[in-house]
């Protein structure tokens, strides 16, 4: 999440309106739940890495790519189960001994359309991740009218999780000077100690700075010292164009027998 929220603040997108990006992102989405042929996906594949390359200036970090392989693997797997399931003619089959695997040809074509819907999704979800902070979101929310009490809880959650974990490295670092972690059954001891000290400051954080925020008159407020640009007309528009640009691809790709692209 840290390394996520730095990438945000750094992102070369990071000054573009959080609701035009939200509504555009959105609408590449439901384009590619609802298209038929694999091209319209790959497009949005294709548009949602460019946006994330410019998002994070094309210097993919360590932890981009741990959230793509672990999302890779599970939509692989996904994958193979569907296209094993899935009712057809049989193309391929695998004997393991104790049963037989078939894969179908419905059962391919399904597969290969989650998986690239799948990928696509998560390209443009992780652009929008890269590029818009927390509070940001948070304050898109409360334009977008969602309750004020969910966009401030989220806000506290994000802010104070800074303040625990550097709770949780002081204590870590102690136990170490103390030879805390020296053999197994001490270090599930330590471990556990440390748990229950992080639950108690926890409470004892809360507490102080409940009674610090009555104390300065707080008004479940999202405060940010520049507030981001709202969405313009430019944003609705390349939203709608871009939906009504990969409705008609999906239309003439079925019209024309390219389900497969």
């Amino acid at each position: 999440m840290f390394e996520l929220d730095e990438l945000a603040y750094s992102s070369a997108c990071i000054k573009w309106s959080p609701m035009g990006k939200f509504v555009f992102v959105m609408t590449l989405l439901i384009s590619s739940l609802l298209a038929d042929s694999l091209m319209v996906p790959v497009v949005v594949l294709i548009i949602g890495v460019v946006l994330l390359g410019y998002s994070i200036r094309f210097k993919f970090p360590k932890v981009i790519g741990i959230i793509l392989l672990e999302s890779l693997g599970l939509i692989l797997i996904g994958s193979i189960v569907i296209a094993a399931v899935t009712a057809g003619d049989t193309v391929w089959s695998i004997d393991l001994y104790f049963f037989q695997v078939n894969f179908t040809d419905h059962g391919i074509f399904t597969a290969s359309l989650v998986t690239v819907r799948a990928l696509a999704g998560v390209s443009v979800m992780l652009f929008f991740a890269t590029s818009t902070p927390i509070p940001y979101f948070a304050d898109m929310l409360i334009r977008f009218k969602v309750p004020k009490e969910f966009a401030e809880l989220m806000t506290m959650v994000y802010r104070y999780s800074f303040m625990l974990f550097d709770e949780a490295g002081r204590m870590h670092l102690a136990a170490q000077c103390r030879l805390g972690f020296r053999g197994k059954m001490n270090t599930v001891r330590t471990y556990a100690q440390m748990m229950v000290g992080m639950f108690i400051r926890s409470i004892e954080t809360a507490e102080r700075h409940n009674i610090g925020m009555q104390c300065r008159n707080y008004q479940s407020n999202v405060c940010l010292f520049r507030e981001p640009k709202g969405i313009g007309y430019a944003w609705v528009a390349a939203s709608a164009l871009s939906f009504l640009a990969l409705y008609m691809l999906n239309l003439t790709c079925v019209q024309a027998g390219m389900l497969l692209g």
